[in-house]
């Protein structure tokens, strides 16, 4: 079946001299894999196919998870502007390793493309620092896979409560019925500055908290159920 669809380039594998894979996340159809022949050959497809490029593709579904790609162009080539500063550069690629880790093929709703592309135009424009655009984007995208903290109430009985004991483990923050000794209790601030990077919510984002960025490593650890490539150099420079 030939699909036409937009996306954002993941990650890119060589196939030979001339040719490679890529991992695309498309607006319409989640994330596809496709081999591409000649890609090295033909510069405008080169581009297009180059990592953390939004671009339009036209490829053929296979029988397999993996598919060829016959024609490719770029709409948003976020590379360049990325790339000028060095922690931009950085986070644009956790967050598309995060992405294509998390999403299996044929994977991902409409939410998660624009989430991602919003990132990236954001990262790019340099509206903010990277670390809040990544951790912002790490949970909203674990959020829109079904993996969502309650910012309230205990997520192991479910009563109501402003708790501040988390647990990946046990779906999020969990009173001291259910609190088992393994939970990290952390304060009223850290919670709120968590709870706006879920939502969103800059103004209230705040200060750089360590040990919300270790909450929120943590839960998207767990989740990913796997490491990321260079994951401790690349959050180092953020």
């Amino acid at each position: 079946m030939l699909v036409e669809d937009e996306g954002i380039v993941l990650r890119s594998w060589p196939l030979g001299e001339a040719d490679g894979i890529f991992s695309i996340l498309t607006r319409s159809h989640g994330k596809i894999r496709v081999a591409g022949k000649g890609i090295k050959k033909n510069r405008l497809m080169r581009a297009a196919l180059s990592p953390l490029t939004r671009g339009r593709f036209i490829c053929w579904e296979g029988k397999g998870e993996l598919g060829k790609i016959s024609s490719a162009s770029a709409l948003s080539p976020f590379g360049l502007a990325l790339s000028s500063t060095y922690p931009s550069y950085l986070a644009a690629c956790l967050m598309a390793e995060v992405a294509d880790k998390l999403l299996e093929t044929s994977q991902g709703e409409e939410e998660s493309y624009l989430l991602l592309w919003g990132a990236l135009s954001a990262l790019a424009k340099r509206r903010m620092e990277p670390w809040k655009i990544v951790l912002s984007f790490e949970l909203r995208i674990l959020a829109c896979a079904g993996w969502s903290p309650a910012p309230f109430g205990c997520a192991a009985c479910g009563r109501e409560g402003d708790f501040l004991s988390f647990s990946p483990a046990r779906g999020g923050w969990v009173c001291e019925r259910c609190a088992c000794g393994r939970e990290v209790r952390y304060s009223e601030a850290q919670k709120a500055q968590f709870c706006a990077l879920l939502c969103g919510d800059w103004g209230k984002v705040g200060e750089r908290d360590p040990a919300v960025e270790g909450l929120v490593r943590g839960w998207v650890n767990y989740y990913l159920d796997r490491n990321l490539n260079s994951e401790k150099v690349i959050r180092e420079k953020i």
